[in-house]
C-alpha cells in the first residue's frame, strides 16, 4: 500500500500499472500524516504528474490503524480501477476542456452554427472544418484542440495555399475563418490562445470585373427568350440581386404594385432587409411566365431542370451551371460570368448619373467607398465618348 517503512500492501496488484499511470498507492509519512499517492500522464505533455489525496481524517475516526487502513484500501482500489479503465483526472474539473480532441470540438462548433448561421454560412463552415480534420488527420486524429498552435497553423496555411493552390483571396478566407473558429474555441476553454493571429494575411489582387455590353446582353436575351433563366439575369442586372439570394425569392416576395422585390434579412448577404427595384422588362417577364399564379409560398426558381417555380429550394450551383452552358452556346469570353451582370448594372448606373447613395444604396453595400470601385470599369466606349463630347483643340 506504501513504499515508506510504515506503508501496507493492499490486494490490488502491481501488474495493472502502465505507461500512462502509476498504481495509487498509501503512504504513512507520520502519525498525523497519511496521504494516497498516484501518478497520470498529462496528455499534453506526455509527463507524469503526482496526484495526492489526504486520508487523515479517515485515520482519526477509525477505531484504529489496521480499520483506518482497510478503509483507505477500498478508496485505492476504486481510484486503481478507475486508472485501469481509462479515467485520466487530467480530464475532469476546469482545465478538462483543453484535453478535448479537435475533431470532437469542431463538431461543437458546427453543431453551435446550425442555430445561428444561414444555410450557405453554414456549408462554408462546414466545408472548412472538414478541411483542417483532414489535414491535422494525416498526422495525428487524436490530436488536442489546445495542442494545435501556431507552428501548426502556419503548415495548414501552407497546405491551403501551396498544395491546394487557392488564391491569395481563398487563402485569406480560409484564415479568417480559422481564427474564427479558435476565437470560438478559446472563449469556450477549449484551448488557451488562438493560433492563427499572428499570420499574416496574403495581399489581394485587384478583383477583375467584366462587363457586358448591350449588344451581348441583347443576344443572351435572345437566347432565353421566355425562359426562367432570362428573369435570373435581369434580377442580377437591373435589381442587383446576388444570385445565391435569387435562389431564395419566393413568390410573395414579388410586390408588383410598389414595382420592386424584397430581399429579406435572412437570406441578404449583409442580413439587411431591402427592396430591390424591378423595371418594367421584369415585370413584362414575371406575367409571361405565369410565376404570380402559383402559390406565394413557392420559390421564384424551384425545378432543377426548368428552374419552374416550387416547394424545394433549387440547388447551390444550378445558376453557376446554367450560365456556362450559356456562354459555350453564344461563345461569350470565358471571364464574363452571371455576377458580371451585376458589375455591369452598377457601373451603368453610375454612368447614367444615378446618384452614389442611391447605387449604393440600391446594391447592398456598406459603403460608398465600395460602391466607387465599380466607376473604375473598362468602358468599351471611352474613346468614342470622349471624342465625341471633347471641344476642338
Amino acid at each position: 500500500m506504501a513504499d515508506s517503512k510504515n506503508s501496507k500492501k493492499t490486494n490490488f496488484t502491481a501488474q495493472k500499472c502502465n505507461s500512462v499511470y502509476l498504481c495509487a498507492k498509501l503512504y504513512e509519512y507520520n502519525d498525523k500524516d497519511w496521504q494516497i499517492e498516484y501518478y497520470a500522464q498529462n496528455p499534453q505533455t506526455g509527463k507524469m504528474k503526482r496526484f495526492r489525496v489526504r486520508v487523515n481524517k479517515i485515520v482519526k475516526r477509525a477505531k484504529n490503524k489496521k480499520e483506518a487502513r482497510l478503509q483507505i484500501g477500498k478508496i485505492i482500489e476504486a481510484i486503481n480501477v478507475k486508472l485501469y479503465s481509462g479515467w485520466n483526472p487530467f480530464y475532469e474539473g476546469e482545465d478538462s476542456r483543453l484535453y478535448e480532441k479537435l475533431y470532437n470540438v469542431t463538431e461543437i462548433y458546427i453543431a453551435e452554427k446550425k442555430k445561428e448561421a444561414r444555410p450557405d454560412t453554414l456549408r462554408s463552415y462546414s466545408s472548412y472544418v472538414s478541411l483542417l480534420n483532414n489535414w491535422v488527420g494525416r498526422f495525428n486524429k487524436e490530436l488536442f484542440c489546445s495542442l494545435f498552435n501556431h507552428t501548426l497553423a502556419i503548415k495548414f496555411m501552407d497546405y491551403a495555399y501551396n498544395e491546394r493552390n487557392v488564391s491569395a483571396r481563398t487563402y485569406n478566407n480560409y484564415l479568417k475563418m480559422s481564427r474564427c473558429f479558435f476565437e470560438w474555441a478559446v472563449e469556450k476553454g477549449y484551448c488557451k490562445e488562438n493560433p492563427f493571429l499572428r499570420i499574416k494575411m496574403k495581399k489581394k489582387t485587384t478583383k477583375e470585373r467584366t462587363i457586358i455590353d448591350v449588344a451581348n446582353r441583347k443576344r443572351i436575351a435572345e437566347h432565353l427568350k421566355g425562359k426562367p433563366f432570362l428573369l435570373v439575369c435581369m434580377l442580377v442586372y437591373h435589381s442587383l440581386i446576388r444570385p445565391k439570394e435569387i435562389r431564395n425569392l419566393k413568390i410573395g416576395d414579388i410586390d408588383m404594385s410598389g414595382h420592386c422585390i424584397k430581399v429579406s434579412g435572412e437570406i441578404a448577404k449583409n442580413h439587411k432587409t431591402r427592396y430591390a427595384a424591378i423595371s418594367a422588362q421584369i415585370e413584362n417577364l414575371i406575367h409571361e411566365l405565369n410565376i404570380l399564379k402559383k402559390p406565394k409560398s413557392w420559390y421564384i426558381f424551384s425545378d432543377p431542370v426548368t428552374m419552374a417555380p416550387g416547394t424545394n429550394l433549387l440547388y447551390d450551383a444550378k445558376f453557376t451551371k446554367e450560365f456556362t452552358k450559356l456562354r459555350k452556346e453564344l461563345k461569350l469570353p470565358a471571364n464574363m460570368q452571371l455576377y458580371s451582370f451585376r458589375d455591369t448594372g452598377i457601373f451603368e448606373m453610375l454612368k447614367a448619373n444615378v446618384d452614389d447613395l442611391s447605387v449604393m444604396q440600391h446594391a447592398d453595400h456598406s459603403s460608398l467607398d465600395i460602391t466607387s470601385i465599380y466607376a473604375n470599369h473598362f468602358d468599351p466606349n471611352l474613346n468614342k465618348i470622349i471624342n465625341e463630347k471633347t471641344p476642338e483643340f
